[in-house]
């Protein structure tokens, strides 16, 4: 994804407005897919089993510190980079992980969560199809010029507009720690021009104070959002912590 060009641009300054909670309305298929229309985005906590989620934590964790990325005198489970981890987990070490966690059953378990289908099925009124570009992201601290600026993924993804993503932490993440933000409502405007950005990484022109929304998310919760929400990472504020999660995206099948 797209890169940030300055620390402004990375998100520190915004202060974003409450998610709406659709965890009330996920047994009213209707109502689901009422506020998914409205917002472009669900947001439900406890959607996806903990102990799962815990679970795909500890194997990344673990892949990480088989690279060196974690303080050695720090507990794994406690996610606390090492001091220049960031430097040494470039762009290409990142991506070479990916088939390290992917294979994981516990990888395969969490993208077929039935909470989390539930969910899918009735905001799609159909059944959920799967493998339409997962991936699991590793966030270090100190480094916001890595900081996700806001786009669509349908820039990058194409195919249908139909495609949802559901992010979920892989542990709790307070804003301080980063997790994601999005703007409500601005999947009716159609697919935006990502004008910004260096070489082929490309991001939207979005102030800072457009409106965007977010929460201190709690291992097992899910953020849900249309392929044309706009959204960004809030940036890792933190001293040492690593930020992890993992994206999942589906279409109706």
């Amino acid at each position: 994804m797209a890169r940030p060009l300055n620390g402004t641009r990375a998100g520190a300054a915004i202060r974003p407005r409450p998610l709406r909670d659709a965890s009330a309305v996920i047994g009213d298929p209707d109502a689901l897919r009422e506020m998914a229309a409205a917002d472009g985005y669900l947001f439900v906590r406890n959607a996806v089993s903990r102990s799962t989620a815990r679970l795909v934590r500890a194997e990344v964790l673990a892949a990480c510190a088989r690279r060196g990325w974690l303080a050695p005198d720090a507990p794994t489970h406690k996610g606390i980079a090492r001091a220049g981890a960031a430097e040494d987990a470039t762009q290409h070490a990142l991506l070479a992980l990916q088939p390290d966690i992917q294979i994981r059953p516990s990888f395969g378990t969490l993208r077929t969560d039935p909470g989390l289908l539930t969910v899918l099925k009735h905001t799609f009124a159909a059944r959920p199809a799967s493998g339409y570009g997962d991936v699991c992201r590793i966030v270090f601290p100190a480094a916001l010029e890595r900081t996700t600026p806001p786009h669509q993924d349908h820039f990058y993804i194409r195919g249908s507009t139909a495609m949802w993503t559901a992010w979920i932490p892989l542990g709790d993440c307070p804003i301080s720690l980063g997790g994601l933000a999005v703007l409500p409502g601005s999947h009716t405007s159609g697919l935006r021009p990502h004008d910004v950005g260096e070489g082929n990484e490309r991001a939207i022109d979005v102030s800072e104070d457009a409106g965007w929304a977010g929460a201190s998310y709690r291992l097992g919760d899910v953020l849900l959002f249309n392929a044309l929400t706009v959204h960004r990472a809030l940036p890792n504020l933190t001293a040492n912590r690593i930020r992890l999660s993992a994206d999942f995206r589906y279409q109706p099948a």
